[in-house]
């Protein structure tokens, strides 16, 4: 179908460089038009038989898997904490895993617990604070200033948590 829409813009692109072959460009284009259109035709059609299985299939779910949605939605405070893992997730991997992956030497390496076991000890408001504010060798906000304080927070949580915190 992209070949198809390709070959349609081409033709488009044809017709608009030289008026001679005007005619023709638009014959091309009215070929492919009717091929696409018919394409179109032949998936809407492949749709249309598969979505009454996709449908039986929707309603037979195990009774169990039906108990268990319920469950998942009664628990916001779930969904909250798994969003602040991604979210500090996304932060080490942008901004803190140049350091914190290995590469600089005394920057805890995210992972070994006995890198991160002292700082943790400290404390979660402290880690935050040394992180956010900056501490020894450590830049605040890792060097990067446009970062938020909820963000590098959730990255040092991360960071922490895959450290054997519990944060």
């Amino acid at each position: 179908m992209n070949k198809l829409l390709i070959t349609l813009m081409m033709a488009a692109g044809l017709a608009a460089c030289s008026q001679e072959s005007k005619q023709e460009a638009q014959e091309a284009a009215s070929a492919v038009a009717s091929e696409v259109q018919a394409e179109a035709s032949s998936v809407q059609a492949v749709v249309q038989e598969a979505a009454p299985s996709a449908e039986a299939a929707s309603t037979e779910a195990k009774p169990e898997e039906k108990a268990e949605a319920p469950a998942a939605e009664a628990k916001p405070e779930a969904k909250a904490e798994a969003s602040v893992a991604v979210d500090g997730q996304k932060v080490f991997e942008a901004s803190c895993k140049m350091c914190h992956g290995g590469t600089i030497p005394g920057a805890p390496v995210v992972g070994k617990k006995d890198d991160w076991a002292p700082r943790i000890a400290k404390g979660k408001e402290t880690l935050h604070k040394h992180a956010i504010e900056g501490f020894n060798a450590m830049p605040a906000k890792g060097g990067n200033a446009g970062l938020s304080d909820d963000e590098v927070k959730a990255a040092v949580d991360y960071m922490a948590n895959q450290s054997g915190a519990t944060f």
